[in-house]
């Protein structure tokens, strides 16, 4: 489930006037300057959104997404433009709407991650929540662009802290680590495999400060504690498969994506399987922390 929801109609939105909040709320660093990044790529997650207003968001999405962006759509992974660009055209009487929240920045400022609400309404029908997650990577022309986009329905609105938070980095990773340390790949490897044992004690000490869990149908889950309350009571993973890593040339910030089953039955009774997106933190001692997971059944 993406931003625009699966099939591509799930999604699409009244048009409404929107305020946005203030620039992104960032710790300074020594000095007082802001990290431009950060607020870089939040300004064009709210370009990208007013451009949907104007344009309908099937061609907002054709615009500011990357040639290489990656997509799941009806239980299938492929190139996000060539899904986008098989959808029907969303009706003139319809949008979508969100803004950017939280996420973070990688410190070489080239990789990073935000996370909001999205709200979609339609003539004839109540309005649908959502929280919705993308990577950003800045391409070869300087710009950002989307190069994974993924969400969740919520059963209502989604509550943040007004305005855009960066996510915690006091305790940030910064090159002085043994070169011995397992790979981003390696550690999302790792973490699927502790998963077939129990979701609990396999997030346990593999997430980083103020994680965010997004599951359908539910608000999303902040902070560890309340994650592993929430795990505790989870099905294990029954096949847990990385398709793909991706890490900053920082080290600090990075994401994974790739398939999931778990131990119990979804909808017609058949077991419930589909995508997981994790975006991760690298911290000091070098070890890598999930602060964002996503999972999409199929």
């Amino acid at each position: 489930m993406t931003r625009f929801g699966r099939g591509f109609c799930a999604c699409v939105a009244l048009a409404i006037g929107v305020q946005w909040m203030a620039a992104a709320q960032t710790p300074p660093p020594p000095g007082g300057a802001p990290p431009v990044p950060i607020a870089e790529m939040v300004e064009t997650e709210r370009a990208f959104a007013a451009r949907a207003l104007v344009v309908g968001w099937k061609q907002a999405f054709l615009e500011y997404f990357a040639d290489d962006a990656v997509g799941f759509q009806a239980g299938a992974v492929g190139l996000a433009k060539d899904q986008i660009g098989k959808a029907p055209d969303p009706p003139k009487d319809s949008a979508l709407l969100w803004e950017p929240r939280y996420g973070d920045v990688s410190g070489s400022g080239e990789l990073g991650y935000l996370t909001g609400p999205s709200i979609s309404r339609a003539p004839g029908r109540p309005d649908r929540h959502q929280t919705y997650a993308s990577v950003w990577k800045r391409q070869r022309d300087g710009s950002f662009r989307v190069v994974l986009d993924i969400g969740v329905q919520t059963p209502k609105p989604v509550p943040f802290a007004p305005g855009v938070t960066r996510a915690p980095f006091a305790n940030r990773f910064s090159g002085d680590y043994d070169d011995r340390t397992p790979p981003l790949s390696a550690a999302d490897g790792v973490l699927n495999s502790a998963l077939r044992d129990s979701q609990g004690r396999g997030y346990r000490g593999r997430l980083a400060a103020n994680a965010r869990l997004l599951r359908p149908a539910t608000l999303p889950v902040v902070g560890e504690a309340r994650v592993l309350a929430y795990l505790a009571g989870q099905p294990r993973y029954t096949l847990g498969d990385t398709r793909f890593a991706e890490s900053a040339r920082s080290g600090d910030l990075g994401y994974t994506w790739g398939t999931y089953q778990l131990a119990r039955r979804g909808a017609g009774g058949k077991v419930e399987e589909g995508f997981y997106a994790r975006v991760w933190t690298r911290q000091r001692n070098g070890q890598w922390q999930v602060a964002l997971d996503v999972l999409q059944p199929q």
